[in-house]
């Protein structure tokens, strides 16, 4: 009797490992973002981060002037392009957001490192 017991509870513990694992990929998946999804999104943070006080104003005046010229940019790109973004430019732009994130995240960090 005891064995049954033990076998249930290993059994049980096996379904419920297999049952997170069968679901670990599709929550760990990430979301894909249009490239216009992630300039508003963005652009949200820069006027968070300048709310919250994580960004000065020339800081937040900065991103937020960087993130018109890419604006700009896609423009001109769709328009040698049909009104379309080739998979080149979707790059580059993609690029140019990352690196725009790096520094906004870079200078958030700063106030929080400094203010210590």
């Amino acid at each position: 009797m005891k064995h049954k017991a033990v076998l249930a509870m290993v059994s049980a513990a096996v379904m419920g490992v297999s049952s997170l694992m069968q679901a670990s990929p599709v929550s760990a998946r990430s979301t894909h973002y249009t490239i216009t999804q992630r300039q508003e999104q963005l652009n949200r943070e820069i006027t968070a981060g300048l709310k919250a006080n994580e960004l000065t104003e020339k800081e937040s005046t900065k991103l937020h002037e960087r993130m018109t010229d890419v604006s700009s940019e896609i423009s001109k790109m769709k328009a040698k392009n049909a009104g379309k973004l080739s998979y080149k430019d979707q790059g580059k732009v993609e690029k140019t957001l990352n690196s725009i994130s790096i520094d906004m995240q870079k200078e958030k960090l700063q106030k929080r490192v400094t203010a210590r």
